[in-house]
């Protein structure tokens, strides 16, 4: 008698993402920044040092079994690319200039295989089961997230001496699962 396939039921789905970590002097030198933007007295939550990283995709809540599927589905992927170079320089936000959301490092150089390895990677999570936004993917490093308006033009005025700061150079290689 063959009975129907059930998902193998996994405790409590867990938040996560898929990912490029970077180096530890990149991560430094953003952490010397984020001290200067402090200082604004802005109403901004600042990312833990040690969580900046590139999101390649937002998976959300999904179970360990998707993600563990999706992950190994991406090691494949990756596997068929040339790691690819980009520079981090400068610091810029998402969002209106009288509430960014997101204070953001972004990324120069030629973005193309990134963008691809991305795509390659939201078509594998939509095989696993798992649907992510479609909206359009902007490579950048989360430094900061906006919580109000309060000292704006202050945090406005730092970030216009940061626009084009050189942070370094990160290499996409190996793209991990993040909880």
């Amino acid at each position: 008698m063959n009975t129907p396939l059930e998902p193998t039921p996994d405790a409590h789905p867990i938040r996560t993402f898929m990912a490029v970590a970077i180096s530890e002097a990149i991560r430094g030198k953003l952490t010397e920044i984020q001290a200067r933007l402090k200082q604004t007295g802005a109403d901004v939550g600042w990312v833990a040092p040690t969580k900046i990283h590139l999101t390649i995709l937002f998976l959300g809540h999904v179970f360990e079994s998707q993600a563990s599927a999706l992950a190994t589905a991406t090691d494949g992927i990756t596997a068929g690319y040339q790691p690819c170079s980009l520079k981090v320089k400068g610091i810029g936000y998402f969002g209106r200039a009288q509430s960014p959301r997101v204070i953001w490092a972004g990324l120069t150089g030629d973005l193309q295989p990134l963008l691809a390895l991305q795509r390659e990677i939201a078509v594998a999570a939509k095989k696993t089961g798992i649907y992510t936004d479609d909206k359009p993917f902007h490579p950048h490093l989360t430094i900061g997230r906006g919580r109000s308006a309060r000292n704006i033009g202050a945090l406005l005025a730092v970030l216009e001496t940061c626009r084009d700061m050189d942070f370094g150079t990160i290499t996409i290689d190996r793209v991990l699962l993040m909880k």
